[in-house]
């Protein structure tokens, strides 16, 4: 029998099932295990697809620190090599809130695919979006991504998350057309200059630059600074936004701002510098972690009309 009949979306639901009613069962009589018990939360379907060699503890403790913000039913899709590999297995992410007594528990099915199965893998999983809640995509799959096999999953979520700085991720061309196909779609490196572009609203708020220049380390601008380049020209249609690369091999992002001949925010980790001629001003310039940039890019299910407009700028 071929290896998809084994593992049919009703059958994993009821695999899913199972699961529940052996966690809710208390493991002893007394009064303390019954005051305790287990909390199934789930606010929407987050749907991962990643390539095998990724490392999985590290992205099961990933979707673990999600789950405290956004409890949801977690599809894994872990893409292989080789052909006719297809195989699931179901179970619970669970933690116990601080000064709680009662267990919060998310269920989470991973998936184990080859690329010759993903016709496969899409018509299993769209059954095990939970009814009625948001689905989103996280594509962290080179594999996916070369093989050109996007459009194979995207009737699967209502949104598409991408980093656009990792290795192998889609680039701005097919980004745009998500967003021609009427999809949502959200990139980790536009939230991760999120600190950086209020910081410049702030800044720059009331003044009327004739020149403003994007200095960055390497040869070709990477995503964060195409993106900050792109949001000051459509935020500032009368000034020249101009763009300068160090010439060395970096990763292109972006270090230095100078506004007209007065004004320059050096942006290091964690921190901006800002000179005003003599005067010199620090401010906080927070790195969020992957955590975090997930978790403000799920907390937004609708189109971000300021990202869209930005990546049209750049796609044009």
């Amino acid at each position: 029998m071929p290896a998809v009949e084994a593992i049919k979306p009703d059958k994993i639901l009821k695999e899913l099932g199972e699961l529940w009613t052996n966690i809710g069962k208390p493991e002893s009589s007394d009064e303390e295990s019954q005051d305790g018990g287990v909390l199934r939360a789930c606010a929407m379907t987050l749907i991962s697809f990643v390539d095998d060699e990724e490392d999985a503890a590290a992205l099961s403790e990933t979707l673990a620190v999600l789950m405290k913000e956004h409890p949801s039913r977690a599809v894994v899709v872990r893409v292989k090599e080789g052909e006719d590999a297809l195989s699931a297995r179901v179970f619970a992410q669970c933690w116990m809130p601080f000064g709680h007594r009662r267990q919060i528990c998310c269920e989470q099915v991973e998936i184990t695919a080859s690329m010759d199965r993903l016709a496969d893998v899409a018509a299993i999983v769209a059954p095990l979006a939970v009814p009625d809640l948001p689905r989103v995509i996280l594509l962290r799959s080179a594999r996916v991504v070369r093989a050109g096999a996007i459009r194979k999953i995207l009737p699967l979520g209502d949104k598409i998350v991408v980093d656009s700085a990792r290795p192998g991720a889609p680039g701005f061309g097919e980004l745009g057309g998500l967003l021609d196909a009427g999809h949502i779609a959200g990139d980790l490196a536009w939230t991760r200059i999120t600190e950086t572009r209020s910081l410049l609203a702030q800044i720059l708020e009331g003044r009327k630059a004739a020149n403003i220049t994007v200095e960055y380390d390497g040869k070709e601008a990477g995503p964060e600074t195409r993106y900050l380049h792109a949001w000051l020209e459509s935020c500032l249609p009368d000034t020249r936004v101009a763009l300068k690369g160090s010439g060395t091999a970096a990763c292109g992002k972006p270090r230095t701002i100078r506004v007209d001949s007065d004004l320059t925010i050096q942006l290091t980790r964690g921190c901006a510098e800002i000179e005003r001629g003599d005067v010199h001003q620090w401010a906080n310039l927070p790195v969020g972690t992957d955590e975090e940039l997930l978790n403000a890019e799920l907390n937004i299910v609708v189109h971000d009309h300021i990202f869209e407009r930005v990546l049209n700028q750049i796609t044009a």
